[in-house]
């Protein structure tokens, strides 16, 4: 992929993967292992959380649509290698935070998928992005669910930042 043609985004807007598909990825054990990588990039590069969490619902049995997922990833990450989490030492030490919800998300499941994101100065401090515990039945539901699983981030890290002091 060294010579691969850079992209901007990681996966195109609103792909929809699923189990269903119909050519199996020959080699699995290497779309596992780039995928293992790949979850290893998120704790430093939390704009791949999203897409790497979503290829990677099909590690058992990967399809070659899964495989150009993973492809497409690899190419926003050429795009992307000066990017990276900066910590300025006189940035002002507020928390910010953000969350969204992308209700019934997952077409296997329905279930919706909750993301959030939380800077402290001028760098993230926490991230995360995973489905719902529950189907929500409506997006108000969905939105409901997701701001409570940041209030209880954010009332984690207050209490972490308290702790230091």
């Amino acid at each position: 992929m060294t010579g691969c043609k850079p992209i901007s985004i990681p996966l195109e807007q609103n792909v929809k993967l699923s189990a269903d598909e119909r050519d199996l990825v020959e080699d699995t054990t290497m779309y596992r292992r780039i995928l293992g990588r790949l979850i290893y990039m998120t704790i430093t590069r939390p704009d791949l959380s999203y897409a790497v969490g979503v290829v990677s619902q099909f590690m058992q049995t990967p399809w070659k649509p899964h495989l150009d997922g993973v492809r497409c990833i690899l190419r926003y990450i050429k795009h992307t290698l000066q990017c990276g989490i900066f910590y300025e030492a006189k940035s002002q030490l507020q928390v910010h935070g953000y969350t969204d919800v992308d209700w019934a998300g997952n077409v296997l499941d329905r279930r919706s998928i909750n993301g959030f994101m939380f800077s402290f100065g001028n760098g993230v401090v926490s991230w995360s992005s995973k489905k719902q515990p529950i189907v929500a039945l409506s997006n108000t539901k969905a939105e409901y669910i997701g701001a409570a699983i940041a209030a209880c981030e954010v009332v984690w890290l207050q209490k972490l930042l308290s702790d230091l002091g």
